[in-house]
């Protein structure tokens, strides 16, 4: 299991699913927050900046394709994993495009959703590592000397 503590969210309306997966999450030693509402989700990615969001396409109070988008335009570095019990191949092709870095059908297999959220945890960290890395390389390029 990793090293470091990964800020996992939850958002799904249907709180027997949610309370079921969270607890298959939890026994994996990986800890998280959960949201039923949409509002509740968007205080949560504010105030807590998760490494990983795990959406249900379908939550009611609102639309799911907008909340992604919101979130990887406020935080593209956060990973989104998106859930849903029937998506079509439009719906599949939009969230992709939006930027979810997955999506399963529900039920999911708790062994494919935990290898996902590692990988999409890892990606997220070598992508900041691989940006920070070439801000620094840039600034050293352009810089003529430096300071004594």
């Amino acid at each position: 299991m990793p090293m470091e503590k990964i800020k996992i969210l939850l958002i799904d309306y249907e709180e027997d699913f949610i309370k079921n997966l969270s607890e298959r999450i939890k026994s994996r030693n990986l800890e998280l927050d959960l949201a039923v509402k949409g509002n509740q989700a968007l205080e949560l990615i504010v105030n807590e900046k998760p490494d990983v969001i795990i959406l249900n396409l379908d939550t009611p109070d609102v639309v799911g394709m907008e909340l992604l988008r919101d979130v990887k335009i406020i935080y593209p570095d956060i990973q989104v994993i998106i859930l849903s019990r029937h998506y079509s191949i439009q719906d599949r092709m939009e969230a992709l495009v939006a930027g979810a870095y997955m999506l399963f059908e529900k039920p999911v297999d708790i062994d494919d959703l935990i290898k996902t959220i590692l990988r999409a945890y890892k990606e997220d960290r070598t992508t900041i590592k691989r940006a920070l890395n070439n801000r620094l390389k840039f600034k050293l390029k352009t810089s003529e000397s430096f300071p004594e």
